[in-house]
């Protein structure tokens, strides 16, 4: 998607028509894809708490006199933890990189913007 569009240096009323109604569509496809990815990665963010709290309170009736850093210790390095763990960080990286997406298209748009706000005062110059 990313790679596929580029501004024209000199570009056309219509082409920059084309352009903000390309970017639109883009955009609103984004803003979906960018709420689907937090959404999921709240999801994520709860079920790693909740797991970590369950093997937290599992661990540490298992074994009363442990200290703190050792619990913490075992409730970190269980494979449930680990797993949520990874999951977690998954979902952080895809909402990132769907943010980025959208803020490099949301650029673009502002681009274009300016571009045909500047072509519009030029035409209303050359009329005068």
């Amino acid at each position: 998607m990313d790679n596929e569009f580029k501004i024209s240096n000199n570009p056309t009323g219509q082409e920059l028509i084309d352009d903000i109604a390309l970017i639109t569509n883009i955009i609103a496809t984004l803003s979906e894809y960018v709420a689907k990815t937090k959404n999921i990665l709240a999801q994520a963010d709860d079920t790693y708490k909740r797991i970590w709290d369950m093997k937290y309170l599992m661990y540490s009736e298992q074994y009363p006199k442990i200290n703190q850093v050792k619990l913490k210790a075992m409730v970190n390095t269980d494979d449930d933890v680990v797993r949520a763990k990874a999951v977690l960080l998954d979902a952080k990286e895809k909402s990132i990189l769907a943010d980025s997406k959208y803020k490099s298209w949301d650029n673009r748009f502002i681009a274009v913007r300016k571009i045909a706000s500047i072509k519009t005062t030029e035409m209303q110059t050359i009329e005068r």
